[in-house]
């Protein structure tokens, strides 16, 4: 195996397999919280009137100001500084004994950061469809957030899956900065197989191979639930998406 026996021998395999399991279950995290907060923050950016107005503004300076600062600072600011009071810490104890605090505030750094940007997917799908969906299904009985769940929300996502994706692949590849938090991911164990090695192209070479394969699965799967979306779309033209919504809930 050459030089690659670091990689591929033990005890690096095993490193390499552990930092997999920690940037998996990472990646899953941040993409599952940052999609509901980035629906929550999109809902309420395009709510109307004067009441909403303050809302409406803060959740405006909410996705400007994460949107642009680097990643990177806010991590770091996360672990090093909300994390540094002790009431956050007593908070988040009940966890301690499956994660460690670098851990949770890695995932609160990539989720805060990446629902920026799905808020942002988000409000352009729920202002592409048009206002007589919610008013047809206000006028049929339902309230405003069953129409919203249940007639607004389907449609956006059917419209947005190819922008969420990005959104998703980019939030799996941004776990590779928790590194500066010691979060011992994929990154985290080449940068230790390498200080032990000293066969540092290997280790990142087998991490760059990993993180394609994993991106490239996810791109696959969300490549054909696009498809699967389309088609149901394409086979529903008879009858819109409101009022089969309606009708299920009728």
């Amino acid at each position: 195996m050459g030089n690659w026996d670091s990689v591929l021998t033990q005890p690096g395999l095993g490193m390499l397999w552990d930092g997999l399991l920690v940037t998996l279950q990472l990646a899953f995290y941040a993409i599952v919280l940052s999609t509901i907060l980035g629906m929550l923050v999109a809902l309420g950016r395009v709510t109307h009137g004067r009441r909403s107005a303050p809302l409406r503004w803060l959740l405006t300076a909410y996705v400007e100001f994460f949107r642009n600062v680097p990643l990177v600072v806010q991590l770091v600011f996360w672990g090093f500084a909300i994390f540094s009071v002790a009431i956050v810490r007593d908070f988040f104890a009940p966890l301690n004994a499956i994660y460690s605090n670098a851990f949770i505030a890695g995932v609160l750094g990539l989720t805060v950061y990446t629902s920026t940007y799905i808020a942002e997917v988000f409000r352009s799908g729920l202002q592409s469809i048009p206002k007589g969906q919610m008013e047809a299904a206000r006028a049929s009985g339902l309230g405003y957030w069953r129409s919203t769940v249940s007639v607004i929300i389907p449609q956006v996502l059917r419209n947005t899956v190819g922008a969420l994706g990005n959104q998703w692949i980019g939030a799996t590849k941004n776990t590779s900065i928790v590194l500066f938090l010691g979060v011992a991911d994929l990154v985290f164990q080449a940068q230790e197989i390498e200080a032990a090695t000293f066969r540092g192209v290997q280790a990142f070479t087998a991490v760059a191979i990993i993180f394609a394969v994993i991106c490239l699965m996810e791109a696959l799967l969300l490549n054909r639930l696009e498809k699967r979306l389309s088609k149901k779309t394409g086979k529903s033209k008879a009858l819109p998406t409101m009022t089969q919504a309606i009708r299920t809930q009728a």
